[in-house]
């Protein structure tokens, strides 16, 4: 019996490598100005309007309690969903590669990650390198950041 093997989309923040199931991408797009939204998270940047879909905008480094992310026509947005199929942005420093990765080669993290490990689905070992593997339903909590982007509630801005 052969192992599942999954597909992984990596991406680089402060030099480190992080991955999600590239099923749960959408695109990969480059950065263009959102609408702030007031009393809200500091991670959340405000929301992008795609396709008639306001889309809540986050930096991961914040999220990560690192230095916030410089913007600029570099930066990268990759937009991810929930099985639910709520979307959302996440702002990174540059993709990186597609790994495609058995269960046997997806590792329990270790507690010296940068990360609350709650927030991993585990590190990937790769062409020597190390790749933590996001797990996004515990790292944001759709449902809160989808009612606060309601376009109802969105200021021009």
């Amino acid at each position: 019996m052969t192992e599942e093997v999954k597909e992984f989309l990596s991406f680089l923040i402060d030099d480190e490598e992080y991955g999600v199931n590239i099923l749960d991408v959408k695109e990969v797009r480059g950065w263009s100005d959102v609408r702030k939204l007031p009393n809200s998270e500091s991670y959340l940047l405000g929301v992008l309007e795609l396709r008639g879909e306001y889309i809540p905008i986050v930096d991961l480094r914040q999220r990560f309690n690192m230095e916030p992310a410089t913007l600029g026509s570099t930066t990268v947005v990759v937009i991810v969903r929930n099985e639910e199929g709520q979307s959302l942005g996440i702002i990174v420093d540059a993709v990186a590669e597609v790994y495609q990765l058995s269960a046997g080669q997806i590792k329990a993290a270790p507690g010296y990650v940068k990360i609350d490990e709650r927030f991993i689905e585990g590190i990937a070992s790769v062409n020597g390198k190390h790749v933590v593997l996001i797990q996004l339903d515990t790292l944001f909590d759709f449902d809160e950041l989808h009612e606060v982007a309601q376009p109802e509630l969105v200021s021009e801005g």
